[in-house]
């Protein structure tokens, strides 16, 4: 599996091929908001109907949200140490096209709001051969204490790692 932080649009004027061949510690601010993760359909993912399970493509966004984190140095270990967890509130999933075996998956993620009590990541799952989309949605994620599990504002400290 590969990990690359990704342009956010194209409006950017920077394309996905070069943000994966910059260090993470030397993009710019706003490409710390976008990730990207690849990687191939294993058969443990199938369903009886020989394509991606969907409860796989839910767990594909958390762990693209998670290696994000992890990337730009704000994982669960740093969040905690700073006060603060990002946990999931909603997941909105629209499926268009079904992954079978040995495709080669892009999951993306673009977190569009990060300040106040909550962060929204907008997800893509594409054919990365076909450039055929998948599967998009949202995930809503609130900051909260770990230790009471009360909501939280995160410190700017944390913020700014993912470009805020």
């Amino acid at each position: 599996m590969s990990q690359v932080l990704i342009a956010p649009s194209p409006a950017e004027s920077v394309s996905a091929d070069s943000a994966s061949t910059v260090p993470v510690g030397t993009v710019p601010a706003y490409w710390l908001r976008s990730f990207a993760l690849q990687l191939t359909v294993q058969s443990a993912e199938l369903d009886e109907l020989g394509h991606v399970n969907n409860v796989v493509y839910l767990g594909w966004t958390e762990q693209v949200a998670r290696a994000h984190a992890d990337a730009v140095g704000a994982g669960f270990t740093a969040m905690a140490a700073l006060g603060v967890v990002a946990v999931v509130r909603k997941h909105s999933l629209h499926y268009h096209h079904s992954a079978r075996l040995g495709d080669e998956i892009d999951i993306q993620t673009s977190i569009t709001e990060g300040g106040g009590l909550k962060a929204i990541r907008h997800n893509r799952i594409v054919n990365a051969s076909t450039g055929e989309l998948l599967v998009d949605g949202q995930t809503e994620w609130v900051w909260v204490n770990p230790a009471t599990g009360r909501p939280r504002r995160p410190p700017q400290e944390l913020l700014r790692k993912f470009g805020f």
